[in-house]
């Protein structure tokens, strides 16, 4: 009898309640999630700095190898499928030469080539953005023993490539559309490509007139070929990610032109060929150099998009005519609203901001880093943006915007 009540009570003592038991299922559950929120919250912080660190050696690892080659060498900057004012992979490229085969005219519009400016029927849409344009102003390039129609057939001579008249440094980069150049149809001699833009120069010879100038102005030019995609996956950055272009300071030919004078929808987007490219010794070449220093604004996808929302919202109750107004701000004299945010956005304070976050509490936005690079040395660093915006005297007050936002990256001050 003592024996089976000492074996009760050593079961006893060895068991376990249903509530001890779901204490410490609980317990472990907090501690799970806690866990988790703490993995979570550490991986997102790393994300901009990853995607800054990333582009920092894609940016070395392309200069390395002109300097290796000897040779230019570069990085294309796709824009992002979804967003088009971002930039969200890269891939390595090697810059293809100039064409600058045969010799060209300048004239105005007469796709018929009857010498004659085609303006009995008022104007047309030439350049097919839309908007109907003068064909007295000087639109075509013909051609002669240029090999256009064959460079169009192998896929090399496409529309939105580059055109200098007069090649050299002294010409002017104009795009081009080859819509009249049929490779269905065997080469004609005369070949011709239309300009995005009107010539500079609107002539010497009467507006009558196709042949726009008396001796037939510039012969020479060259386009600029696109560039070969160098063995290697497309680099992607990490999830989530993006180079918010509208952020960063780049050149002016990168940046979309606002249509809103010319009566067009603004739906303007950032050039498709954004090329940084590294000549041998190591700097910048082409229009990545023009612009002196460049800074690459990185960011968190969701802040990218969201605050555009809300502050395009504010311009103008017409979607068009808001994006209009957002790029032509963007381009002013002054420089322009350059889209870095501060810290943290206080919708009673800052009225295009009235409808983010909860009402009462600011906004604060993500991570970012400047990823900035020396047109002169081609040196790439990383920097923290400056997010001070307004001061309380009264005389700057904050509009949700940084003041100065890459005074680290001016200052030399490295992001930690």
């Amino acid at each position: 009898m003592k024996r089976d009540r000492l074996l009760r009570t050593a079961v006893q003592r060895g068991g376990y309640t249903l509530v001890e038991i779901l204490i410490v299922v609980g317990i472990l559950v907090v501690l799970l999630t806690m866990t988790l929120m703490t993995v979570r919250f550490t991986r997102d912080g790393d994300r901009v700095t990853a995607a800054a660190a990333q582009i920092q050696s894609f940016l070395a690892g392309a200069r390395d190898r002109a300097i290796y080659a000897r040779a230019p060498r570069g990085v294309r900057l796709f824009l992002d499928t979804k967003n088009p004012r971002t930039v969200s992979s890269m891939v390595y490229i090697d810059p293809s030469e100039s064409w600058s085969d045969g010799v060209v005219q300048l004239r105005r519009w007469d796709p018929e080539l009857d010498g004659r400016t085609n303006i009995g029927g008022g104007n047309v849409d030439i350049n097919q953005d839309g908007v109907a344009d003068d064909p007295r102003s000087v639109w075509m390039v013909v051609g002669d023993g240029t090999a256009w129609w064959e460079l169009k057939r192998r896929g090399l001579l496409f529309d939105g490539m580059r055109i200098r008249i007069p090649k050299g440094p002294g010409g002017s980069w104009y795009p081009i559309n080859t819509r009249l150049i049929d490779v269905t149809q065997a080469p004609p001699t005369t070949q011709i490509l239309v300009l995005g833009i009107p010539y500079r120069d609107p002539g010497n010879t009467p507006v009558e007139r196709s042949q726009a100038f008396e001796s037939g102005g510039p012969e020479d030019y060259e386009i600029q070929l696109a560039p070969r995609i160098l063995p290697g996956e497309r680099a992607s950055l990490p999830e989530g990610t993006v180079i918010d272009l509208d952020g960063s300071r780049i050149p002016d030919a990168w940046r979309p032109s606002s249509t809103l004078a010319a009566g067009g929808t603004g739906n303007a987007l950032y050039s498709q060929y954004i090329d940084l490219v590294y000549s041998p010794r190591g700097s910048l070449m082409g229009d990545a150099a023009s612009g002196g220093v460049l800074h690459l604004y990185v960011c968190d996808r969701e802040d990218s998009v969201l605050l555009k929302e809300e502050f395009l919202k504010s311009l103008d109750s017409d979607p068009a005519k808001a994006s209009d107004l957002f790029n032509s701000s963007l381009q002013s004299a002054s420089g322009g609203l350059k889209f870095i945010p501060s810290d943290a956005i206080d919708p009673g304070s800052v009225a295009w901001a009235a409808g983010l976050g909860a009402a009462g509490e600011p906004y604060n936005v993500r991570d970012r880093r400047v990823v900035t690079i020396s047109g002169q040395t081609g040196s790439v660093s990383i920097h923290l943006v400056n997010a001070g915006d307004g001061d309380s005297s009264g005389s700057n007050p904050p509009n949700g915007f940084a003041d100065d936002p890459y005074f680290f990256a001016e200052t030399g001050e490295t992001a930690k």
